[in-house]
């Protein structure tokens, strides 16, 4: 019995009808994190959409399906969504670009070359701590840096590189499912933002929720363009519970069909940190997630286009 339970392919609830070429279109995902998982959640928070007043109008529920732990465990999903912040985590000091060395000394008063930076990994063995431990790990807001998508934690005097991401890896198993949905609407990013503050609050609300910072331990959602091509990779199925693949997702075939060639396009999720020209023909490192978060989808495409260096790890 309990092979067959772990064995089980995605419940497909509300099948994704494709993506949408209508302007000004996006598509944002919403899924529960392992230990947030429930139905008194996940209901409220589709409560919280239905009582919108755009709801049906404006945003429409396309997608909605439970993914089992097993599968996502088998597929490796986890490790391929976080897979740019677990290189750091696992390597740490040695990826960090010249611009990030800069800004990290200018942040924290200290040498970068000298500073005590280690991954998440070793922090584990140096404080000989569990993944859940240095997750739970809290300082003040200056001792904490993120950095083109990664984040550096100043802590009993180490640098901890993605403190968490140990513990995101440890959080999934194969009795634990993830319910994910999309969202489609054409109100922009920061309408569907106002959305989840709501459904914050109303998690609060019903007692869900013990501290703000504790939201992103509960839900994720789609923050820009290219954050919805990782979240439909990851848990975007078909009827057949099978993954469908970027050129599924509504950016990822936008992008497709103005001339982008998908390799070029997995090369750039996989190495988001790059050197854009900015109007005023200056060139600025940026990470094309946290660069692009808010845009439209011709903004986005717009940016991709200023890329004139690529760092590849």
């Amino acid at each position: 019995m309990k092979a067959e339970t772990f064995n089980r392919s995605p419940q497909v609830l509300v099948p994704y009808p494709g993506p949408s070429c209508e302007p000004g279109v996006q598509d944002v995902f919403l899924y529960l994190r392992p230990e947030a998982n429930g139905v008194e959640i996940e209901s409220t928070i589709l409560r919280v959409i239905e009582h919108c007043p755009e709801y049906r109008r404006n945003i429409f529920l396309v997608y909605l399906a439970n993914v089992p732990g097993g599968f996502i465990l088998e597929r490796h999903v986890v490790e391929r969504y976080y897979q740019v912040q677990l290189a750091f985590a696992v390597h740490g000091k040695s990826l960090f670009t010249p611009a990030m060395r800069s800004e990290f000394s200018r942040w924290f008063g200290e040498p970068f070359e000298s500073a005590p930076v280690i991954g998440a990994f070793e922090a584990l063995r140096v404080f000989k701590m569990r993944p859940e431990e240095l997750f739970d790990v809290w300082v003040d807001e200056a001792e904490l840096l993120t950095l083109r998508g990664q984040t550096v934690k100043r802590y009993r005097g180490r640098y901890i590189v993605n403190y968490d991401v140990p513990a995101l890896l440890h959080k999934n198993n194969r009795s634990t499912d993830i319910a994910a949905m999309v969202f489609r609407l054409n109100l922009g990013w920061d309408y569907f933002a106002t959305l989840a503050e709501q459904m914050e609050a109303a998690l609060a609300e019903r007692g869900f929720l013990e501290h703000k910072r504790h939201v992103r331990r509960l839900f994720h959602y789609s923050r820009g363009p290219f954050q919805e091509i990782v979240d439909g990779c990851c848990y975007l199925c078909g009827v057949d519970g099978e993954l469908l693949g970027l050129e599924h997702t509504s950016f990822g075939c936008y992008l497709l069909s103005n001339g982008m060639h998908e390799q070029d396009l997995r090369r750039l999720l996989t190495h988001p940190i790059a050197l854009f020209e900015g109007e005023d023909g200056e060139l600025r490192e940026r990470n094309i997630f946290q660069h692009t978060a808010g845009d439209s989808y011709p903004e986005a495409l717009a940016k991709l286009r200023g890329i004139r260096a690529q760092y590849l790890r």
